[in-house]
């Protein structure tokens, strides 16, 4: 390739760049998104829908009623009119919890017991939307594009397609963090999980959770037994930071909660048997239930 073409495509590479910024929510931080949130959305919608297909959903009962109850709140809070917002329980004793581009949602049942109540649940929710809300998974595949010189890779995934193939799909789902099991997402790294949490505590309080029990959860997780500590956590930030960084947002969001807050308990137990022991158990879950008050 002749030198006055290269410069001219990295001149090209460098002003898409510079157009492509754009501020994250709450934090500010600017951040280079190269990828058009349609082709996002659907990479999200087709790994959703292939991991339902192969899980065992709870769609009735008191803790679905209970997802769907926060995620309607948190998702309207959140403000992002082009996605689609789905909420899924699946029946796994693995303590996890994922949103994927496009606000597609699940968690599994074996993390109830260490979110505890409606609050716990709240923030988790709210950090997993904040991933999608603040295009972290484009933000890392726009990223690897721009450091792996993708010039040929740019014009096919900025050429607003709405189809992918399987191949191309491939592609996206290994750049934004996807394993080869369609719905197990590898650790973002810390930054974003940070900006996650920031972001995750202030949605909780403008849906009317108090964001005390963020900082409370992270103690939650801190109490398991090594045995039981999710593997997504493994190179997340550490306990004390994260809610060093919670305390440090704590009087903006306690703002937002006392302008917001719900009637009813939210921090009534609904979950027993976190801390510690891990508690997973679908026995342990079922033991400890007590129906909080609708606000």
């Amino acid at each position: 390739m002749k030198t006055s073409r290269i410069l001219a495509l990295g001149t090209g590479c460098a002003a898409l760049a510079v157009a492509a910024c754009q501020k994250v929510p709450y934090t500010g931080r600017r951040q280079l998104n190269l990828i058009p949130s349609g082709i996002m959305n659907s990479v999200g919608q087709s790994s959703y829908a292939a991991t339902l297909s192969e899980a065992h959903v709870q769609k009735r009962g008191e803790d679905n009623e209970t997802l769907q109850r926060v995620g309607g709140r948190i998702s309207k809070v959140a403000s992002e009119p082009k996605f689609a917002w789905e909420f899924s329980l699946l029946d796994e004793d693995e303590i996890n919890a994922w949103c994927l581009p496009g606000g597609y949602i699940a968690f599994y049942t074996g993390i109830l017991p260490v979110l505890a109540n409606e609050s716990g649940m709240a923030f988790v929710m709210g950090h997993e939307v904040a991933h999608a809300t603040a295009h972290h998974g484009s933000e890392r595949l726009s990223q690897q594009l721009t450091l792996l010189g993708g010039l040929v890779g740019l014009e096919l995934y900025l050429a607003n397609q709405t189809e992918l193939t399987p191949e191309q799909r491939g592609i996206l789902l290994a750049s934004i963090g996807l394993g080869a099991e369609v719905g197990v997402m590898l650790p973002f790294s810390r930054s974003h999980e940070a900006e996650a949490d920031i972001i995750g505590m202030m949605y909780m309080a403008e849906a009317g959770y108090p964001p005390e029990e963020s900082k409370e959860l992270w103690d939650r997780m801190e109490a398991l037994s090594p045995s039981t500590v999710p593997a997504f956590l493994s190179t997340h930030p550490s306990n004390d930071r994260r809610k060093a960084n919670l305390q440090e947002w704590m009087p903006e969001a306690r703002k937002k909660y006392e302008r917001n807050k719900l009637g009813g308990d939210p921090l009534a137990t609904l979950w027993a048997g976190g801390g510690a022991s891990g508690g997973s158990s679908k026995e342990d879950q079922g033991r400890g239930r007590s129906r909080a008050e609708q606000p």
